[in-house]
């Protein structure tokens, strides 16, 4: 058969029935089975790399994701649109779909193509040195309650600690200030130890860390980590002692502390800028400006205005008014209002931008963090931004039909899997369905889950996402009979009255201790009952009186414990067990009784087939259910 054409199917003819088609038929029957056109059957290539997710290989191929997803269930592969397969498998699942698979080879260009692209580099270390001077980009870390968000606060004269619940800083925020010496944008982090990754995304977007410590409380384990993503991001680290204003206020100690952590500040003869201030009144905070200012020129830091512009996503949440919203930071360009972007998977045009003040810009350039609206779904937050040319565009309907297909797929195979789950042991699980404000603060929350529980017991995430309870995370929730988890969103009154029919608990939470207690206690209580046996008393065998059929009636001094009537026992010899039975009657002297102390003889009625002989140990026990 030539390559590329399939071979025309042979019917058989139809059985004969009682009803005899009419006449008119045959023409219906051609137009209801129309013959395939060969071009579709052409086999067409496309170039994929060692691996590749399901929607890219898609979106290369022209496939929709769904034949591709059904093609890898055929051969016992369960996937969703965002899983990554090598390219032999890719290559036997798309033969299947008339496409021929070639490796894809990555050619390196010699020298910029695009004028726009080209970047003046230094002859010695091979930095970017091209472009204009840029603001440097800052992000504040630090423990708990040691005073970040009200350092910023004192920095724009701005109350935000004020509006956050518990204190806390509950989501990523970054904002640009003017100073004296320059324009600096600074990123807030939160300070839970549930939001480690956030943090980490905001150090790997960073010019400069500020480690902010408590001169009361010293060096704490979220100032640990700090100081390791700021390491990790290979940036300039300043030392912001705060709260010098207290009569506690110990900063030896601190510059102590943090010289174990390798961390040497200039009073100690290190390289480590160390500013002691008070973010409550205000002291220090001009030196704290202009060591940043002093810090961002010995980095020359520069990028090029012109050109496609790109940008790191900081943080991303759902508006019900303005759809999906993307906090970003752009790096390089200049984004403005109409241009065509692409994060990931995520494409849109850019509708709106929005600057840390929330007045409406119509462009930004490098180091500006802007609110930008217009996405068609939300990305995922540490991605980066990218303005696309129009012809590099997928077009709308392949791609939202192609994102709905892979998302049903995705809830039906999280179903599957964690049906299979459960049913593979003896592990107890607690769906759950994550609801909350912002992409980071979902991962944080899921991570969290994936601490709570024990061996036994664990909380399986089956969907999580951003934005409000709606009644497709009920129908989901009670789907796989879980719950539904929510962290600073509101519930639809639709999703509500949903919940309330099937009987699904809707539980929504705006600080993550509280989430954590819960669950943890929720997990607890999946744990069935245990049975525990409980040893009452031996007895060991000192006389034998009668033995009737499955009843022997013996006598015996009690060792330890007590013997009860009606008990159950088991017949031990040389200390093995060598037989079972139940204790029917017990006799002191000439009184049936109902329990017999340590120390004291009686007669036993058991019913057993076990032959009992002298010095047997009886040992008398029952079975208690508790709860571990």
């Amino acid at each position: 058969m030539a390559r590329g054409r399939r071979r025309p199917v042979r019917r058989p003819p139809p059985r004969a029935s009682g009803r005899r088609k009419s006449a008119g038929r045959p023409t219906g029957e051609a137009a209801a089975t129309p013959e395939v056109p060969t071009e579709v059957q052409t086999v067409r290539q496309v170039a994929l790399p060692e691996t590749a997710t399901i929607a890219e290989i898609a979106e290369r191929s022209d496939v929709g994701t769904g034949e591709i997803i059904v093609q890898l269930l055929e051969r016992n592969v369960l996937a969703t649109i965002n899983a990554a397969i090598d390219r032999d498998t890719a290559r036997a699942v798309l033969a299947k779909l008339f496409v021929e698979v070639v490796d894809e080879v990555v050619e390196l260009p010699d020298a910029p193509t695009d004028p726009s692209e080209e970047e003046e580099r230094d002859q010695s270390t091979g930095d970017v040195v091209a472009g204009e001077p840029r603001p440097p980009v800052v992000t504040v870390m630090g423990h708990v309650d040691h005073g970040k968000t009200t350092l910023l606060d004192a920095i724009r004269k701005t109350q935000i600690a004020a509006g956050e619940p518990g204190g806390i800083t509950q989501s990523i925020g970054a904002y640009q200030v003017s100073t004296d010496e320059g324009r600096i944008t600074f990123i807030d982090t939160p300070g839970h130890e549930a939001f480690t990754a956030m943090r980490a995304r905001g150090a790997s977007a960073t010019d400069v860390v500020i480690i902010v410590v408590a001169a009361d409380d010293g060096v704490m384990p979220q100032t640990i980590e700090g100081i390791g993503h700021a390491k990790a991001a290979g940036v300039p680290m300043i030392v912001a002692v705060n709260k010098m204003d207290l009569a506690s206020a110990n900063p030896d100690r601190t510059f102590q502390q943090l010289t174990e952590h390798e961390v040497v500040v200039e009073a100690y003869g290190g390289n480590v800028v160390a500013v002691p201030l008070s973010a409550e009144q205000g002291d220090g905070i001009k030196e704290l400006l202009e060591y940043i200012n002093l810090t961002a020129q010995l980095e020359e830091l520069r990028a090029p205005v012109d050109g496609l512009a790109s940008a790191a996503v900081i943080e991303t949440r759902l508006d019900r008014s303005q759809g999906p919203i993307a906090n970003v930071i752009v790096t390089s360009g200049t984004l403005r209002t109409g241009d065509l972007i692409s994060v990931g998977q995520v494409e849109g045009r850019v509708r709106a931008l929005f600057d840390s003040n929330g007045e409406r810009i119509k462009h930004a350039g490098p180091s500006t963090p802007v609110q930008v609206i217009g996405l068609e779904a939300i990305p995922l937050a540490g991605d980066e931004l990218r303005v696309i040319q129009a012809t590099k565009r997928r077009k709308r309907a392949e791609r939202s039909s192609g994102r709905r297909g892979g998302g049903e797929q995705a809830m039906r195979l999280s179903l599957e899997q964690l049906s299979a789950q459960m049913t593979s042991g003896q592990l107890h699980q607690l769906s759950v369905v994550v609801k909350a404000g912002t992409d980071g603060a979902v991962a944080a929350v899921v991570k969290s889950l994936a601490d709570v529980g024990d061996p036994r017991t664990r909380a399986v995430v089956v969907f999580e996402g951003v934005g409000i309870i709606t009644e497709s995370d009920v129908n989901l929730a009670a789907a796989s009979g879980g719950v539904v988890v929510g962290f600073d969103v509101r519930v639809d009154p639709a999703a509500r009255a949903e919940a309330a029919r099937q009987g699904v608990d809707v539980r929504v939470y705006f600080t993550i201790y509280e989430l954590i207690d819960e669950i943890d206690s929720a997990l607890r209580g999946l744990l069935e009952p245990e049975e525990f046996e409980v040893v009452d008393g031996r007895l060991e065998i000192r006389g034998e009186f009668r033995s009737e059929r499955s009843l022997q009636i013996v006598g015996g001094m009690v060792l330890s414990g007590r013997i009860y009537r009606d008990s159950d026992v088991r017949v031990m010899r040389a200390g093995e067990v060598i037989g079972t039975g139940r204790v029917s009657t017990v006799r002191r002297f000439a009184d049936a009784v109902d329990e017999v102390r340590e120390g004291f003889d009686c007669g036993l009625a058991i019913q057993t087939t076990t032959n009992i002989q002298l010095a047997d140990v009886i040992e008398v026990f029952h079975t208690e259910t508790r709860q571990p």
